[in-house]
Formats: C-alpha cells, structure tokens, sequence
C-alpha cells in the first residue's frame, strides 16, 4: 500500500458518503509560492481520491492535519476539493462542526515545542495509550483506531 492508499483509506474509515471535511497544511510551500504559508481546503466524501494528488502539489510541510468529524458543506464555497492559502477565519471553527462521531484523545510525551519525542519517549506514549485503552474496554468502551501521531499516539473512538 502506498501513501495515496494510505491517504484514502484514512479518509474513508473517517468519512461518509455526504460528508465535507477540511485538509489543512501547515507552514506549506510549493513550487511558485516559497515563502511557509497555511493551505486549507475542503473536499466532499466523493471527492476523497482527489487528495492524495491534490498534497503531492505541496513541497514541504510543518504538518498536515483533518478534520476529524464532518464540517458544515457550506465550508465547501471557501475551495472546494482543492487547497488555497487560507486567510484568517477561512478554516474550521467549533461552530463549523456539524455532528461528533468520533472522539479523539491525544497521547504524547511532554517537550518543549517544535522538539521531537525520543524514541524511548515515544515508546512511553504508546504505553500509556495502551494503559488508556484498556481501561477505556473495562469500562465497556470498544476498541480504539489507534493512529501514529509522530510523537505519540491518538485513541480514536467511535
């Protein structure tokens, strides 16, 4: 499986038929725009093979983030099934969120900003993700998505 697979198989273990969500790239450059800038768009579900390409049009990136629930399909108006450089206020609010399904919880090693976890570190998240998780199913809790942050780890649960 390649990163385009990867990409789509996130995407749709995410996302339903109907759904909108945001893509956004921090300290984003790309041929013709050098200079580290935020790049935001929104795709629909049927869109969603469209993003693996869509990224590869970035050349460097701080990181590169989603939304982990859908948005409102409004927020397509802003750039739809593309990224653009995003203003202030052009990204996704609280408010934009339109339903929950999936919680997340966040576990990474406490550093400094902009200072990678170690490796030992790392290992310690994963640790303690573990820990979570399994005290999250003693309390009748289902098994998490369990996702490589970089750092650490996120739980996702449905």
């Amino acid at each position: 499986m390649d990163n385009a697979d990867n990409i789509t198989a996130a995407l749709r273990l995410l996302f339903r038929p109907g759904d909108v969500f945001e893509i956004r790239v921090l300290d984003a450059e790309r041929a013709g725009f050098r200079r580290p800038h935020v790049e935001s768009g929104y795709f629909d579900y049927e869109h969603i093979d469209d993003v693996p390409q869509t990224l590869a049009e970035i050349t460097t990136a701080m990181g590169v983030y989603v939304t982990m629930n859908p948005v409102n399909p409004a927020l397509l108006a802003r750039s739809a099934n593309r990224l653009k450089t995003a203003r202030r206020n052009e990204t996704t609010s609280d408010t934009d969120i339109v339903c929950r399904r999936w919680l997340l919880i966040d576990i990474d090693p406490a550093r400094p900003a902009g200072i990678s976890a170690t490796d030992a570190e790392k290992g310690l998240a994963f640790e303690k993700a573990m820990e979570v998780s399994e005290g999250l199913a003693s309390m009748g809790w289902p098994e998490p998505v369990v996702v490589d942050s970089g750092n650490g780890y996120y739980l996702l649960y449905r």
